[in-house]
């Protein structure tokens, strides 16, 4: 099996607790080559973990693009730095597998979708929630049909993040120069994932607030959702909010309704109200992910996740606080 030879730039919380892991599973298809951090004892720290020689790290990814022996590089850094610094490492002829989201603003979101043919490279948008076990099912069932066409989709999202969170702790989430704060960079997730089951969003209409300033700008955000099919989503999201248990993802269609927890997936029949507990399979969609842009890369094809629906996902999330700020619906 054919070898990449992978650089990280950024080696941060998601690096070290998310990668890390499923990069040392994958041995026989990466070996993690070289490093770059502005924080140098975050990178010594990793080459560490990941037995990387402590010659190969580097301060500056500018350096790093120009120097380091890798074949192709996983961004993990601020959401202002994704676009250019995946732009510079393409025109390295580096392949990029770019942490979520892809771009802070509409021309970023949009230009990122071309870098893959521009430069003759894969470019892949880290969005692991496309490989997490539940929503990949629940996409698979509504799509063959298991519960007729669509109609529907109810999905609270509720978090509380505490300020003694470690990501609380990151300036460059709290001190944001990016929009929207943590519904950005987290709200792409969540609309990533009504795109996969219901198809591109078309319309916003939406009302953000923020609940506790430390957090940044924007931590709350209620949203509907209108799909270019007529499916009708509403998307209620809050890093200031405790819910006592975590809430389902509901998806109503002609037939039937599925109702996605994070251990199954309940089909209940319409007509009948007849249920059924569609089991899951049990694997890290961080893992799933490597194992997809290894496949895009030895096999020069592009990967499953596309990055023109990974701009989308922002678009719809630069929408939001655009109809939030203006009020009445944003067509996109």
């Amino acid at each position: 099996m054919q070898k990449i030879r992978l650089g990280i730039i950024g080696t941060g919380i998601i690096v070290s607790e998310a990668h890390a892991p499923a990069l040392k599973r994958l041995t026989e298809r990466f070996e993690v080559t070289a490093l770059c951090n502005r924080t140098p004892a975050k990178a010594e720290a990793l080459a560490k973990d990941l037995r990387v020689d402590s010659n190969n790290i580097w301060r500056d990814w500018r350096k790093f693009l120009a120097e380091a022996p890798v074949d192709a590089v996983l961004l993990a850094l601020p959401i202002e730095l994704n676009y250019p610094v995946s732009r510079a490492a393409v025109e390295a002829g580096k392949h990029v597998l770019c942490e979520k989201p892809v771009g802070q603003s509409m021309e970023e979101a949009r230009g990122a979708a071309g870098l893959a043919a521009e430069f003759g490279v894969t470019f892949m948008v880290a969005e692991d929630i496309e490989f997490v076990p539940r929503f990949a099912r629940a996409a698979e069932l509504v799509h063959r049909g298991e519960i007729g066409k669509p109609t529907l989709i109810q999905w609270n999202v509720f978090n509380f993040m505490a300020m003694s969170n470690k990501y609380a702790q990151t300036r460059w989430r709290t001190e944001h120069v990016f929009p929207g704060g943590y519904v950005l960079d987290g709200g792409v997730h969540f609309v990533h994932v009504l795109q996969m089951l219901a198809g591109r969003i078309s319309a916003v209409k939406a009302e953000t607030r923020t609940i506790d300033s430390r957090l940044g700008k924007v931590d709350s955000a209620f949203a509907l959702l209108t799909h270019e099919n007529g499916v009708l989503s509403s998307l209620n999201m809050s890093w200031q909010t405790r819910a006592p248990q975590p809430t389902p993802l509901l998806v109503f269609g002609e037939r039937a309704s599925l109702t996605v927890f994070e251990e199954k997936i309940l089909r209940t029949d319409n007509e009948s109200e007849a249920v059924r507990v569609i089991a899951l399979e049990d694997e890290d969609d961080y893992y799933l992910q490597f194992v997809e842009f290894h496949g895009a890369v030895t096999g020069n094809r592009p990967p499953s996740v596309s990055t023109e629906a990974c701009g989308h996902d922002v678009e719809v999330i630069l929408a939001i606080l655009e109809a939030a700020r203006r009020g009445g619906i944003v067509s996109l």
